[in-house]
């Protein structure tokens, strides 16, 4: 962390909305996309020379499985009847994933995708995925909140696919998109960051994208989603005016909002309970991280459990951001169970460190700021 984003970080504990209860709120982001399809893809994607062992997303995220589910809900619900709390996960969702077929069918000229729910049932031949999901709900140990239509930048994308992209055509083939590639000149562009656009045209197929999602996330869930994650938090302030209007009164960011500019992406600062009186947009801002996925050197748990602390001394929630990465092991299914154990350890330092503490949703706590 450099001097400069130090000091943003001590005036984000200063000028954040202050609680008088301790607030925990989890975050976690990337349900419902399908990144690696599963094992076999991401031998083949090696053996085709794309690099799928230095981006994390790369080596160990997928869709989650009915096994995932049920391992997370069980853990859940085992510490709730340990420590009588009740931990809710704010599940950031993402509502579609390319239509590979019907793509290639319109020669890469247009964008089309299937519902997440239509992913599950592709993939397994049955709808108990989403079953489990709803059934985690309805128990309150997940609160569903919008993510995106997709997770993919798809007018970047599509560009590629017509210009021939050896990379990006070899992974399309197998049904896949989330790779990273070597290319000179992509100072700003992101295959992932959905939100972005480049020029009007642009931008009205993502204010399109963002309203359709929106309809979708309300169909499935039967809610509106109060808030809001744009994908790799790069999102241009104007389309808040559109999620404002759709019924969403906060955005899920980072100390910094990335906004495209000509050759990078300007950041701007944040703090949780600052309102944008333009938008009238408020956002709420991750001061703790728990990746386990990342890093097995790192000590998550313990340094986590510091910037919690950290945001309790200041009399602010501790919003801790992670990604469903974490949590899933249809690729490497003994990570999953490591950052499992890990995740309940935190839990369990937390709860005894703050036997008052309360776990809430994302909506909740925006609820509570207006």
């Amino acid at each position: 962390m450099s001097l400069y984003d130090k000091i943003k970080y001590a005036e984000s504990l200063f000028r954040s909305r202050k609680f008088k209860k301790k607030i925990v709120i989890i975050e976690s982001d990337d349900w419902g996309s399908e990144r690696i399809p599963n094992l076999s893809v991401r031998k083949i994607l090696e053996e085709k020379g794309i690099d799928v062992g230095t981006n994390p997303h790369s080596k160990y995220d997928t869709l989650e499985r009915l096994e995932d589910l049920e391992l997370l809900h069980n853990q859940l619900e085992n510490f709730e009847k340990q420590f009588g709390k009740k931990v809710k996960i704010t599940a950031n969702f993402i509502l579609g994933n390319p239509d590979f077929e019907k793509i290639k069918q319109h020669n890469y000229q247009q964008y089309f995708f299937e519902e997440f729910t239509k992913t599950y049932e592709r993939r397994d031949g049955h709808t108990l995925v989403w079953s489990k999901i709803q059934e985690l709900i309805r128990n309150g140990y997940f609160v569903p909140q919008f993510h995106g239509r997709e997770h993919i930048n798809f007018c970047f994308w599509l560009k590629e696919l017509r210009e021939g992209n050896k990379f990006f055509s070899d992974a399309f083939e197998l049904g896949c998109y989330g790779i990273d590639i070597p290319r000179a000149g992509l100072h700003r562009k992101n295959l992932m960051a959905a939100f972005e656009y480049s020029d009007i045209y642009q931008k009205k197929i993502i204010e399109e994208s963002i309203s359709e999602g929106l309809e979708i996330f309300e169909n499935n869930f039967k809610r509106k989603s109060e808030t809001v994650v744009a994908p790799r938090h790069v999102w241009d302030s104007d389309l808040e005016y559109l999620m404002r209007n759709k019924g969403v009164t906060a955005i899920q960011t980072t100390m910094f909002q990335l906004s495209p500019g000509i050759d990078r992406y300007q950041r701007t600062f944040r703090y949780t309970g600052m309102l944008n009186p333009k938008t009238g947009m408020r956002y709420l801002v991750r001061n703790a991280f728990f990746e386990p996925s990342y890093s097995e050197k790192f000590d998550w748990i313990n340094q986590t459990l510091r910037k919690v602390q950290i945001a309790f001394l200041f009399n602010i929630p501790a919003i801790i951001g992670m990604h469903r990465i974490n949590f899933v092991g249809g690729l490497i299914p003994s990570v999953r169970d490591q950052n499992l154990e890990k995740f309940n350890k935190l839990l369990q330092k937390i709860v005894e460190s703050y036997p008052d503490v309360e776990f809430l949703s994302s909506d909740e706590l925006s609820k509570m700021i207006n």
